[in-house]
């Protein structure tokens, strides 16, 4: 238990009264020591003044250099957007005037077209392919959207489905084509899904992004770069804007962007039609193309078989008012190919073109000693090596795709 003691102010004082047994010296050392200790403090706070003071001057000038840094960056770049959406801006006639316009263009049609001027090799400096080999016509072939639909979710990433019938197009496109995949895509991003794709070594080429032009927000395949005759060019694409260089070299399809439809057919309709571009031998594919220009591949089908059925039935009409309309109906030879239902929406199988198709089994040739005889050798001489060079080239393709297998 605390207790407390009454204690008077007498005593008090007593008890704190300075000691009276200190010399003089003593007494002025110690005056000198608190007169010490007051001047510490008296420094002390005077450095902590300093100290915040100066701490003040360097928050205030961070933050005006702040500011100038935010109008030395702002105030150039609203020159610059001006200059560059008004051409007849004060800035960029400025610019134009100094020359800082062409050196700025010239920079960035640097960085905005490829590297290199030949995107694809030599033909003589291709590897396991015969010298003595024509070159064939070359297929460029999109990937997203044409080949593939690529798909992304927050539990698996990117996921990409195959266009039903893509491995029967591309296995069958190898035998008559020179095929090249040139997709916008990033080549890291692109190049695993294309080995995945193309397990059988179709596919001869590959171009990414870096490969083609940027132009207004597009992504441009510039055929002039390929290093191959672009008459001879045939490009399957489901965005023509990507090849808006030459709008007659593409064929379109319609984008695939459904994973689940498998019953899509764009591939398997439009190959018929690209087996008979390369068997003719075409030479002027723009000119081909044009007359089927804002068509897509479907549509492209169609009117080839609308046209394949109503040169059928011309023949057979010929056919019933000739001579053979002498004998009884049930008589009458069968055509070549009977004539089918014209179908826009739902084709289960595609109609082989052939030249025989669209214009008819030819007369027999007689045999002439003159100038006619002379071109009719020297168009089937013609035909023949043509027929030559296509199985030289399906052989070739056939061993390449051999080696990728056992290379599998």
């Amino acid at each position: 238990m605390l207790s407390f003691t009454r204690v008077s102010r007498a005593q008090f004082t007593t008890a704190i009264t300075r000691p009276t047994n200190i010399t003089a010296a003593e007494r002025a050392a110690l005056r000198a020591a608190r007169r010490e200790r007051g001047r510490q403090l008296l420094q002390q706070q005077e450095q902590s003044t300093t100290q915040q003071v100066e701490t003040t001057k360097w928050h205030n000038r961070v933050a005006g250099s702040r500011w100038l840094w935010y109008v030395g960056l702002l105030v150039p770049t609203a020159i610059i957007t001006w200059a560059v959406q008004d051409e007849d801006s004060p800035p960029a006639r400025l610019a134009e005037a100094m020359g800082l316009a062409g050196w700025i263009r010239n920079k960035f049609e640097e960085m905005a077209v490829p590297q290199y001027d030949k995107l694809l090799p030599d033909w003589s400096q291709m590897p396991n392919v015969p010298h003595d080999i024509p070159v064939p016509h070359t297929l460029v072939i999109d990937l997203d959207n044409t080949l593939v639909s690529s798909t992304w979710d927050r539990k698996y990433g990117y996921r990409h489905a195959k266009r039903p019938g893509v491995d029967q197009f591309l296995r069958t496109m190898a035998m008559y084509y020179e095929i090249v995949l040139f997709s916008p895509s990033i080549d890291g991003m692109a190049d695993p899904v294309v080995t995945s794709l193309d397990k059988e070594g179709c596919i001869m080429h590959r171009l990414y992004r870096d490969a083609t032009v940027y132009k207004n927000g597009v992504y441009i395949k510039d055929l002039d770069r390929l290093n191959r005759n672009v008459n001879r060019i045939v490009v399957l694409d489901d965005d023509p804007e990507e090849v808006q260089f030459h709008p007659y070299n593409v064929i379109p399809i319609k984008p695939y962007t459904d994973p689940s439809d498998r019953t899509d057919n764009a591939l398997e309709r439009i190959t018929p039609f690209l087996i008979e571009i390369a068997r003719e031998n075409y030479g002027d594919i723009p000119t081909l193309l044009r007359q089927y220009h804002g068509m897509d591949s479907d549509q492209i089908a169609d009117e080839i078989e609308r046209r394949i059925n109503l040169i059928r039935y011309d023949r057979l009409q010929q056919s019933s008012r000739g001579l053979g309309g002498l004998a009884p109906r049930n008589q009458l030879p069968a055509p070549e190919l009977p004539a089918e239902a014209v179908s826009s929406t739902t084709v289960t199988r595609p109609v082989q073109l052939t030249a025989k198709d669209i214009a008819g089994k030819a007369p027999d040739e007689v045999e002439s000693n003159g100038l006619v005889g002379w071109m009719q050798r020297r168009a089937k001489e013609k035909e023949e090596h043509q027929m030559r060079k296509m199985e030289k080239w399906q052989q070739v393709m056939m061993d390449r795709q051999k080696r990728k297998s056992q290379e599998a």
